[in-house]
């Protein structure tokens, strides 16, 4: 007999990783427990020696699907003469390098029970299970855990948390988990944002865009603006609303079939519409096609997707099919609104309705777009369905650094290790909401993934707002507010590098 302690780091919470080890260890009869810490996940196992490795063999062969392990280590242990496994609560006793896995596209699970008449979850915009769902955008701190996620604010029905407490449950610690017991709900609003009574907000919604009016609807990580790609009116209105002339809109469609209708579609970007990211992929458009040319003017491609959260599957089916516009929701240049009073201030005389939620969302994220070239993806803008996953480096990073861009297209990468995450498309700086987001969401970063930076790295512009943040920063002035921040130290200039005096915080 053995045990063995395992550390295994990577995108591992959330995704799945305790369910699966507890079911590994039941069908090897193995005992011991598993947790969540702040950076990885503990295994501590005891058994045969010729089993464990059977059990290690199967941890690293065939993870969970939506796992990425990107180290595991493990060490022998003296034996404690545990009877069962068990799964324990997680904690925060180490400082091992944090990842956060992006926001998942709905399941082919959650859709079979979103459109099972039978089943409980019928029709709720906001199922959701281990294998899909929010994850990003609603964090709020490390490990992820539901305390620490904007769904905190609703506790869970008895049925809810029966599933959630059940390690042979597709739910088990999906913390977003809900249901119309006990999750948020959609409510439907005026161009002014006053409550429009209905029993049925989304179809209500749905007829109006039919008709060729402008939605706003709340989704994952923002608004977006919504309309009939076949109304002539309501593309030429949105144009002219959003002040945005000639510049392309995305569009969603029910399915690749949809899409095809509109496109030529190869199998290598069929795979990328249906892949779980769903970002918008750019496609050759077909002539002639079935949408207004005002959707695309003069562009022969088309940024299409498919739905990825069951609000968008919903509406699609409401509308029945037809191709939405679906838009960032703003005006030309801004950020996306994300908080709703925001939202229905900047898109108030773009929007006639609104179809929103309960729910907050804690990190605004546009969408992903990216095409296929040569027969291998590459990607335009790197955000929902791929951010904050890491990307591997060919070198280490000697210290914590984060390199801070430009001023348009702003995004953060914070180096660790062999790590960067990079983070979500933060849009042009040159607005100061943009701004704002660009200086809290670096703050946040270097929370989630438990970062101390040493190094910050900035473009050679004086002028940009990334170079002030980098300076401000460092010398001890908080970039927004423009007040003295008490955890910085004024710093000097040295060979090209400003040194932090108190913590050696360098910028580049």
């Amino acid at each position: 007999m053995e045990r063995r302690a395992i550390a295994v780091q990577g995108v591992v919470q959330g995704v799945g990783f305790r369910p699966f080890v507890y079911a590994l260890a039941a069908r090897l009869k193995l005992a011991g427990f598993v947790k969540n810490r702040v950076g990885d996940l503990l295994i501590e196992i005891e058994g045969e020696a010729a089993t464990l490795d059977d059990f290690l063999s199967e941890l690293t062969s065939h993870p969970p699907p939506l796992a990425r392990i990107e180290h595991l280590a493990w060490r022998s242990l003296p034996q404690e003469g545990d009877q069962r496994f068990l799964i324990h609560d997680s904690n925060s006793e180490t400082h091992a390098t944090v990842f956060v896995s992006a926001d998942i596209a709905t399941c082919p699970d959650c859709l079979a029970e979103l459109l099972d008449a039978a089943d409980r979850r019928y029709h709720y915009p906001f199922l959701n299970c281990t294998n899909c769902g929010p994850r990003l955008t609603i964090i709020t701190g490390a490990p992820y855990d539901r305390p620490r996620t904007t769904m905190a604010g609703f506790p869970m029905c008895p049925a809810c948390r029966a599933e959630y407490d059940d390690p042979g449950n597709r739910r088990f610690h999906a913390q977003p988990t809900c249901c119309p017991a006990c999750g948020p709900q959609l409510r439907v609003l005026d161009g002014q944002g006053s409550s429009i009574p209905t029993n049925d907000p989304l179809t209500f919604f749905a007829d109006a865009l039919r008709e060729g009016k402008i939605g706003a609807l709340k989704g994952l990580g923002g608004y977006h603006l919504a309309c009939n790609a076949r109304s002539s009116l309501g593309v030429i209105q949105l144009r002219r609303r959003k002040q945005r002339d000639e510049k392309p809109f995305a569009l969603m469609v029910l399915d690749d079939a949809a899409a095809q209708a509109m496109c030529f579609v190869s199998p290598a970007e069929r795979a990328l519409l249906n892949s779980r990211a769903r970002p918008i992929v750019l496609l050759q458009k077909r002539l002639p096609c079935p949408i207004q040319d005002q959707v695309a003017p003069g562009n022969p491609t088309l940024g299409v997707m498919l739905p990825y959260t069951p609000v968008h599957h919903l509406l699609l089916r409401s509308v029945d099919g037809i191709p939405l516009v679906m838009t960032s929701g703003n005006r030309a240049d801004e950020p996306i609104a994300y908080d709703d009073g925001d939202a229905l201030k900047r898109l108030a005389g773009i929007a006639d309705l609104f179809l929103v939620h309960d729910q907050s969302i804690r990190v605004r994220c546009d969408d992903s777009v990216t095409r296929i070239v040569a027969g291998a993806e590459t990607p335009i803008r790197r955000s929902r369905g791929y951010a904050p996953e890491p990307i591997t480096l060919p070198m280490r990073c000697p210290v914590p650094i984060a390199a801070l861009g430009g001023q348009l297209k702003g995004t953060i990468a914070l180096g660790r290790d062999r790590h960067a995450f990079v983070s979500h498309h933060l849009g042009d700086l040159d607005h100061f909401d943009a701004y704002r987001a660009f200086v809290n969401d670096l703050c946040l970063y270097e929370e989630l993934f438990d970062l101390t930076l040493q190094c910050l790295v900035h473009d050679l512009h004086p002028d940009y707002a990334s170079t002030h943040v980098a300076r401000s920063q460092s010398s001890g002035w908080d970039p927004v507010d423009r007040r003295p921040a008490p955890s910085r130290a004024h710093g000097e200039l040295h060979d090209g590098a400003w040194v932090d005096g108190a913590s050696d915080r360098r910028v580049v």
